[in-house]
C-alpha cells in the first residue's frame, strides 16, 4: 500500500502483523492488534460527533500509550491533533486553546480537571472524550463528554480517508520569543520524509526497540512514534517518574533490551554527571542519537569511552523543520573537551546552506544564518502569519519561484570537510566594545573546565542603560571557586570576553524540553536566594 498519510503506517502494519506488541509503558502493553482497533473506534466517535476534515483536536493526556491511540485516532478522523503538556499552568493551557480553537479535547481521569478548569477561560465548549472514564464519573460534568463506555460501542473498522499529503497533521507548540506560544503547523508529507530516511540511515528493523524520554509535545518524540509504526519495531515508553532518576532509567533500558535511543542532550549530560555510566551496563543500545541543544563536548565523552562499540549521532533541526535536518556520525571520541562537534551533513531531500549578511552563500568556515529548505519545511505557524512571512521566507540564492526556505535564528559555517557546525543563536552574538562576540564560545569554555557541571553567559545592561557587562551563571561550584574560574579565564579568554561577574547556582533554569531559559536567568540577579 502506498504510504503518504501517517495512518497509512499503521494500516500496513497491521496488514502484515497483527499479534506482536507494538508498545509498552509501565505494566501497560498493547499489541498492533489492540492499538488498530482502539485508534480506529476513536476515529469513528470523532467523526460521529462532528469532528471535520482539518478541525483541530487537542490531546492532554498523562504520558501513555494512550496518548499515541489519540493521535492516530485525530488522524484516521482526518482531522489536525495539537499535543499539549498536561503540566503546564491552567492560564497558558488557555491560550494555547484559544489559538488553535480545537473542536474536541481528549483527556484521561489525571487532565479531567485541567480541562474543566480551563473551558470557562476559552469562551466556547468543545466536545470532550475521556478515554479512561465512564459514565458513572462524568454525569455530574456540564460539558459534552463521551466517556470511556461510549467510545468502547463505536466500530473498529477503519474510517475512510479524505486528507492528502499536504494536509496538516499536528501542531506542536513552542515558547515564542513574544512570550506567546507559537503553534508550528507540520505535513503528513513533512513526517514521512524524515521517517523514512531516518529508518534507512539509522538501519531500523522490526526487532528494534526503540526509547521514548521525550515529551509528547516536543518533536522528538516524532521520531520514536512514527519509527516503530513504519517498522513495527516496538517502543518502550518511559515514564516521567523514570526520567528523573538516572540509575533508573539505565536500568529500564536493559530490562527492556532497548536498542536505539533519540535523547535530548541535557538528558545525557544529567546521566553522565550523576555517575551512572558505567561499562558492564546497557549491552543492548547500539545507536544513541542526542540532540535538542548542543551537547557539551566533555559528557560525550564520557559516554563515548564508557561505551566504545555504541553508535553516537549528533542531529539538529529546529521544530519548524520536523525532526532533524542534519546528521553527523561521531567515529571517534573527540580528542578534547573543547572540540566543537559537527551538525554534520543535510539528510535526505533536504538542503541546508549557509547564508551571510548580505544573503549570499557563505564561504566556507565563514559564520552566518544556518537555512534550510526541502520536504521537512512545515507549513509555518498557526494563525501567525507575521511570524511565518518573517521565518519562511523566498529563497535569496535565485531557485524556482515559490520556493521557500527556513531562516533558523541559528549561526553556523561549513567545514573544509564540508560538514556544517552549529556555532550559536543569532541572539546569543552581542556586541561589545567593538567587539562581536559568541556567549556560546565563553559558555563552551566554562563547560570544558573539569570543575564545572554547565554554564550560561549573558549580557546585562546596567541601570542606566550607559554600561553593558557579561555576567556567568556556573552550575556545580561554590563561592570559594569563582577565583579558580577568574584565574582559568583571564588565562585563556582575551579581556573582551571575560565575564564581569560570575554567578555560582544549583542549577540554570531549563525548558522541559532541555533548553536553556536565558531570559529568566536575568530574575536571578534580583534573587540571591536562588544561589
Amino acid at each position: 500500500m502506498t504510504e503518504y498519510l501517517l495512518q497509512h503506517l499503521l494500516d500496513n502494519l497491521h496488514s502484515s502483523t497483527k499479534d506482536k506488541i507494538l508498545m509498552n509503558c509501565s505494566e501497560s502493553t498493547i499489541t498492533v492488534e489492540e492499538f488498530y482497533s482502539r485508534s480506529n473506534q476513536l476515529a469513528n466517535c470523532l467523526k460521529d460527533v462532528g469532528i471535520g476534515r482539518q478541525e483541530r483536536v487537542a490531546l492532554c493526556l498523562q504520558r501513555s500509550v494512550n496518548s499515541i491511540i489519540a493521535m492516530f485516532g485525530v488522524l484516521k478522523a482526518d482531522a489536525i491533533y495539537v499535543p499539549v503538556d498536561e503540566k503546564i499552568p491552567v492560564e497558558r493551557f488557555s491560550i494555547i486553546l484559544k489559538d488553535c480553537e480545537p473542536a474536541a479535547i481528549i483527556c484521561d481521569s489525571t487532565t479531567l480537571k485541567k480541562i474543566t478548569d480551563t473551558i470557562p477561560l476559552i469562551g466556547y465548549f468543545p466536545k470532550i472524550i475521556l478515554l479512561d472514564v465512564d459514565n458513572s464519573i462524568v454525569s455530574q460534568i456540564k460539558y459534552d463528554v463521551v466517556p470511556k463506555n461510549r467510545l468502547k460501542t463505536y466500530p473498529t473498522s477503519k474510517p475512510y480517508y479524505r486528507n492528502i499529503d499536504t494536509d496538516a497533521a499536528y501542531i506542536l507548540y513552542t515558547s515564542g520569543s513574544t512570550g506567546k506560544p507559537k503553534g508550528v503547523l507540520v505535513k503528513h508529507l513533512n513526517v514521512i520524509n524524515y521517517i523514512n530516511w531516518s529508518i534507512e540511515y539509522f538501519n531500523i528493523k522490526i526487532n528494534d526497540v526503540i526509547l521514548s524520554t521525550a515529551p509528547f509535545h516536543f518533536d522528538m518524540s516524532v521520531f520514536d512514534i512514527y519509527c516503530s509504526l513504519k517498522t513495527g519495531g516496538r517502543l518502550a515508553i518511559a515514564t516521567d517518574n523514570l526520567m528523573l532518576f538516572p540509575k533508573k532509567l539505565i536500568n529500564f533500558i536493559e530490562e527492556e533490551n532497548i536498542t536505539i535511543w533519540k535523547g535530548v542532550s541535557s538528558l545525557l549530560m544529567y546521566i553522565a554527571r550523576t555517575g551512572a555510566l558505567k561499562k558492564s551496563k546497557i549491552e543492548s543500545l547500539k545507536r544513541i542519537i542526542f540532540a535538542g541543544e548542543v551537547l557539551p563536548t566533555k559528557y560525550l565523552i564520557d559516554w563515548m569511552e564508557c561505551f566504545p562499540n555504541k553508535f553516537f549521532y549528533n542531529g539538529y533541526g529546529p521544530t519548524e523543520t520536523t525532526g532533524m535536518s542534519t546528521c553527523y556520525w561521531i567515529e571517534k571520541p573527540p580528542k578534547s573537551s573543547e572540540e566543537r562537534i559537527p551538525i554534520g551533513k543535510a539528510c535526505n531531500n533536504t538542503e541546508v546552506f549557509i547564508l551571510n549578511t548580505k544573503n549570499k552563500l557563505a564561504k566556507k568556515n565563514e559564520t552566518g544564518e544556518i537555512c534550510i529548505r526541502g520536504s521537512g519545511l512545515s507549513l509555518g505557524y498557526w494563525n501567525n502569519d507575521k511570524e511565518t512571512r518573517k521565518h519562511f521566507v523566498p529563497n535569496p540564492l535565485g531557485t524556482p519561484l515559490g520556493d521557500i526556505i527556513y531562516r533558523t535564528g541559528d549561526l553556523g559555517l561549513l567545514r573544509d570537510d564540508n560538514n556544517l557546525e552549529y556555532i550559536s543563536r543569532k541572539d546569543d552574538q552581542v556586541k561589545w566594545m567593538g567587539y562581536r562576540i559568541e556567549l556560546n564560545e565563553i559558555e563552551n569554555f566554562l563547560i570544558a573546565l573539569d570543575y564545572i557541571k554547565d554554564a550560561s553567559v549573558i549580557m546585562v545592561e546596567a541601570d542606566d542603560k550607559k554600561d553593558r557587562n557579561l555576567v556567568a551563571f556556573v552550575e556545580g561550584i561554590t563561592k570559594k571557586q569563582i577565583e579558580s574560574i577568574t584565574t582559568d579565564i583571564n588565562r585563556h579568554l582575551p579581556k573582551y570576553m571575560r565575564p564581569k561577574r560570575i554567578i555560582p547556582v544549583d542549577h540554570l533554569p531549563r525548558t522541559d524540553r532541555g533548553k536553556k531559559l536565558k531570559k529568566d536567568l536575568i530574575q536571578l540577579l534580583s534573587n540571591p536566594s536562588y544561589y
